[in-house]
């Protein structure tokens, strides 16, 4: 089922790409509504997971035929899988969440989260400065018949939702030009450009309600650079900062471009005991011997730490 969805979706787009000239992205997205609108049988046939590896491989197929910015790219299953993995560790026997993605993209990082949490009920809200991946990511919702709130707006500028219960995002790293925003914030740079990821740091925080969660994927050199005594002291006085997950490096084309979890709770204002923070290397997916042992070592900190509020 896959396959065929996938051929139906890679097909039409190229078909209506001859038509317009508009990128494969824009036709992709209405490819999906086409099939969305017009073939409910073929739909009603595939489940949620189908559709979302079909959307997914023909996303993928794409970036043979075009070069996309880098921002674009999508975020892998791998890291898709332990988000929402982690998500639903920390939820417990929460049945329900209201729940932002940050810089959303595609949607598929948060159609991702859904699809492996059927027993949560999430609300969902995704932030996208993009038009053409906003819009996207509400054909990408009518596809997979999941409902995302899709907010087309620069991230780091006020956002229209607050008080979420749990936050996700694979966050742009870069400078933000916005200098007159940026001067407005805690993390934002007297001098210069400030950095992108920081100020998205600061925004999820502040866009959680107190006990709330925010799991972001960041440069593992998040804590080495340049600048980062402000964050270090935002986090500190912000936050209770639960866990910094280095993702594996095969991941990734060079040392340079690694990735990270940051996993912070806003704090409560409650008294709560101390955390010890999980700092750890996460094994090459393939491996399952040493992700089994990684995940027994996760589920033991997690009895020790939060099990404890």
């Amino acid at each position: 089922m896959i396959e065929k969805l996938f051929e139906r979706l890679d097909k039409k787009a190229k078909e209506l790409q001859l038509e317009n000239g508009h990128s494969f992205i824009e036709n992709l997205g209405l490819s999906m509504e086409e099939l969305y609108m017009n073939d409910r049988a073929l739909l009603e046939q595939s489940t949620t997971v189908e559709r979302r590896k079909a959307f997914q491989f023909a996303y993928l197929s794409m970036l043979k035929e075009e070069m996309i910015q880098p921002n674009h790219q999508m975020t892998p299953d791998s890291i898709g899988y332990l988000v929402s993995y982690l998500v639903r560790m920390f939820m417990g026997d929460d049945e329900q969440a209201e729940l932002l993605d940050m810089t959303s993209g595609t949607g598929h990082l948060s159609a991702t989260v859904h699809e492996q949490n059927p027993d949560k009920k999430f609300t969902h809200y995704l932030v996208e400065v993009d038009p053409v991946l906003a819009r996207l990511s509400v054909h990408l919702s009518n596809f997979l018949e999941i409902p995302f709130n899709v907010y087309p707006q620069d991230a780091i500028m006020p956002l229209a939702v607050s008080d979420m219960d749990l936050i996700i995002g694979d966050l742009p790293v870069g400078y933000y030009p916005v200098d007159e925003r940026s001067h407005q914030m805690t993390l934002g740079f007297e001098e210069g450009h400030s950095f992108s990821h920081h100020l998205l740091i600061e925004q999820a925080v502040h866009a959680l309600k107190p006990g709330g969660l925010a799991f972001l994927v960041v440069p593992s050199q998040l804590f080495e650079h340049d600048n980062v005594q402000q964050l270090q002291k935002f986090i500190a006085t912000e936050t209770i900062m639960q866990a910094f997950l280095n993702f594996p490096s095969s991941l990734f084309k060079t040392e340079s471009t690694r990735k990270s979890l940051l996993i912070l709770e806003r704090k409560s204002g409650k008294k709560t005991p101390p955390v010890e923070v999980l700092l750890a290397n996460i094994p090459d997916f393939k491996d399952e011997f040493q992700m089994r042992s990684f995940l027994d070592e996760m589920t033991e900190w997690f009895k020790s730490n939060r099990n404890k509020k």
